[in-house]
């Protein structure tokens, strides 16, 4: 932490040194004085973004509303931001909480027009004219509630009204940027209190994509906590929430397509589980890493689960883990039983797979080209 604060506190004095007033602001500082993992390091000067790229050699426009440039120094990145406004002060009451307002100059002296280091002392979640804040990016109001999800503060009376008398907002805000904070907040250390005040402002029901229900909450309330998870696993966990997923849905949430898969695999060998043990096949096709996501699912969601180590015991002893494995191709099925190429070529494939994962035949070419050549009026 220390080397990454020097290296960014060597941009400001770059800065400093060019004529320009530049701080270090908002998450960086906040988690600072928090002693937590320190993300992004945020700047803003009062250089405009071409001043900026003067400064330094690598540096590169980001196309979005704000004046940002992406300067890359010592082998970090950092947004640097044209100041909004006049002064830093001017700036900083534009941000959508007082503890993500506080700032830092080259010297490293807190700079604080807002009163957020104090609301850090008392963990209250706050907002300098809240309406407007939260207005002006309904999507604020989801990120409030990751902070409570991340932090376990309390949020402010006023900021709480607004949220519940403004959520509706939020359905005009894209999926995208929904999801990144919806995951957040399902790690969050104190997820059930946000959830908890999603539910008490009714913001559940303006989340775009997510169809969110009360009883969806109460579900997910009753995992364990998902801080150590990844997204996938913190993502099916949610899915196993509602009452509904299928394609749709999981398009909907904007999703990669390797994602959904991942989720996909993971929801139908999960519903498998609740009607039976692993067998040989099932490992084989669900590979041990989904057999490893679905019984750490099962044991956060307080369901009996199989022991991974056992499981991993399991995998070690498949005699095949991949199709690429197996002893014969398709060409020599091809080649051994005469017939012209079809659809059956894959379901001899898929018979000799199944016949050598389950230990009823050894991986050897011959066996298995004699086996399915005694079968061959049956492909």
């Amino acid at each position: 932490m220390a080397s990454e604060w020097k290296k960014a506190r060597e941009v400001l004095h770059i800065l400093k040194g060019k004529g320009f007033d530049s701080y270090i602001v908002g998450g960086a500082v906040r988690d600072l004085l928090l002693d937590r993992k320190l993300a992004d390091i945020d700047i803003v000067t009062t250089a405009t973004p071409y001043e900026v790229s003067t400064c330094f050699l690598k540096t590169y426009r980001m196309n979005n509303l704000h004046e940002t440039v992406i300067v890359k120094y010592r082998g970090e990145h950092y947004e640097v931001t044209t100041i909004r406004g006049k002064k830093l002060v001017e700036d900083v009451k534009y941000r959508d909480l007082t503890i993500n307002s506080l700032a830092m100059d080259y010297e490293g002296k807190l700079i604080d027009f807002v009163g957020g280091q104090n609301d850090l002392v008392h963990n209250v979640l706050r907002s300098i004219e809240p309406y407007d804040r939260m207005t002006e990016d309904p999507l604020r109001m989801l990120r409030v509630f990751r902070f409570v999800s991340e932090l376990g503060f309390d949020v402010d009376h006023e900021l709480m009204s607004v949220i519940t008398a403004q959520h509706d907002l939020l359905k005009k805000v894209a999926v995208e940027r929904v999801m990144k904070e919806w995951i957040k907040l399902l790690k969050g250390k104190h997820r059930n209190q946000a959830l908890r005040m999603i539910k008490t402002t009714l913001l559940f029901k303006s989340i775009p994509g997510l169809m969110l229900t009360e009883h969806a909450l109460e579900q997910l309330a009753q995992f364990r906590s998902l801080t150590h998870s990844s997204d996938t696993l913190c993502l099916t966990a949610f899915c196993l929430c509602l009452d509904k997923v299928d394609e749709p849905f999981l398009r909907n949430l904007a999703l990669s397509n390797e994602q959904s898969k991942k989720i996909r695999e993971r929801l139908t060998y999960y519903e498998k589980r609740n009607h039976q043990r692993w067998g040989w096949l099932d490992l084989y096709y669900a590979s041990i890493q989904v057999a490893r996501d679905v019984e750490t699912l099962r044991l956060l969601g307080n369901k009996e689960s199989e022991s991974i180590d056992q499981l991993q015991v399991m995998w070690e002893a498949l005699p095949i883990r991949h199709k690429s494995e197996l002893a014969i191709t398709g060409a020599d099925v091809i080649h051994s039983l005469e017939k012209p190429q079809g659809p059956w070529v894959k379901e001899a494939l898929t018979l000799a797979e199944q016949l050598v994962v389950t230990g009823q035949y050894r991986n050897n070419k011959e066996d298995l080209l004699n086996t399915l050549l005694e079968r061959r009026d049956e492909l």
